[in-house]
């Protein structure tokens, strides 16, 4: 989304230090480990934090250049505080986009932060009404993730039959976590191993970290069943996109976990699309990714849990995949145009002009 805005990153992860350190990106880790013995680094500025306090000797030796603005991509509240303490140090509006939604973003330290930042932006316009209630804000902007026109310029797949020598390839781009997937992805994984017996050249690949990382340990050693880890770098998404037959979407059947989940968007599903590659969502209906698949009639959607249903869709899938392809293509590639990449940068430029 930055590409066309100069800026500098400051990412809170070290699972993404190598791609970091190839881009000149600063690592910020926090947290930090909480070990007394950590103590000594966090006073001479040598680690950003340590039991929720903030170091400002790091933050001088680390961000020396003059900005304009903090714009933080928000998946957690460590992250958003130690944004908010940025922009306060330096006197800089803060700018929120907020990635996911979870009930810690409701406490009132935290809510006090998003009702007062400059602008409040969310991943979906779902997520935009859930926080116009709870913080009473009228300006609250969506914006998300856009499909770069090599994704519309990706190959249509061939072959469009499969054997042993031309594998259907089901894939998965993006991290697995047990409190977004959990209860979901468990079935598509057994949906897999059986169609195995029926379609031996069936594989199923996922692509992205872990969380926690012992997360299907057992399920992802399963024949035909391939976890490749995080992406690096970012680039071989393309690659990937154009082995792939298939493309999944998954989201939590667990009411308690769905609850947070359904305001959120998977970042990949305009690039998917526009792959025109059939889209399988399993998931329950209210999910910000499923209305916008419903409102466009795009994609395979089951918003019933069946292990089933899933080798019954899959099965289809494979089967039909010539007619698919041909009905699929130029469907998906003409709605998400409307989600291209550079409308998105377009609009976050305008969001972007603080006033």
């Amino acid at each position: 989304m930055f590409r066309d805005t100069p800026h500098k990153v400051l990412y809170t992860d070290a699972e993404f230090r190598e791609h970091g350190d190839s881009n000149g990106f600063t690592l910020a880790q926090v947290p930090y480990h909480r070990s007394r013995k950590h103590v000594f680094a966090f006073l001479t500025g040598r680690i950003p934090e340590w039991r929720n306090h903030f170091s400002k000797i790091w933050l001088r030796s680390h961000l020396t250049e003059k900005h304009l603005l903090v714009y933080a991509f928000v998946y957690s509240t460590n992250c958003l505080l130690y944004a908010s303490w940025i922009a306060k140090k330096r006197n800089l509006p803060l700018l929120v986009h907020l990635a996911d939604h979870s009930d810690a973003f409701e406490q009132p330290s935290i809510s006090r932060i998003l009702a007062k930042c400059t602008k409040l932006i969310c991943i979906t316009e779902d997520m935009c009404s859930k926080y116009e209630s709870m913080l009473g804000r009228k300006d609250i902007e969506f914006l998300h993730n856009g499909a770069e026109d090599q994704c519309f310029q990706i190959p249509s797949p061939t072959p469009l039959t499969f054997d042993s020598r031309n594998p259907f390839v089901f894939c998965f781009l993006g991290g697995l976590f047990s409190q977004l997937h959990g209860e979901c992805i468990e079935d598509v994984l057994l949906a897999v191993k059986n169609l195995r017996t029926k379609f031996p050249f069936l594989e199923f690949h996922l692509y992205g970290q872990l969380q926690p990382k012992n997360f299907l340990s057992e399920l992802l050693h399963s024949k035909g069943i391939t976890h490749h880890g995080i992406i690096m770098p970012l680039d071989k998404k393309y690659e990937i996109m154009e082995r792939a037959n298939c493309f999944l979407i998954p989201s939590s059947f667990n009411p308690d976990k769905n609850s947070n989940y359904r305001y959120s968007f998977p970042t990949k599903l305009p690039e998917l699309l526009g792959t025109g590659r059939p889209v399988l969502s399993y998931g329950p209906e209210n999910t910000a990714s499923n209305r916008i698949l419903g409102r466009h009639k795009l994609g395979f959607r089951i918003h019933k849990r069946s292990v089933e249903n899933l080798e019954l869709t899959l099965s289809l899938i494979i089967e039909d995949y010539k007619q698919i392809i041909n009905d699929h293509t130029s469907r998906n590639k003409e709605v998400t145009q409307s989600f291209s990449a550079t409308m998105v940068r377009s609009k976050l430029t305008n969001i972007l002009t603080v006033s």
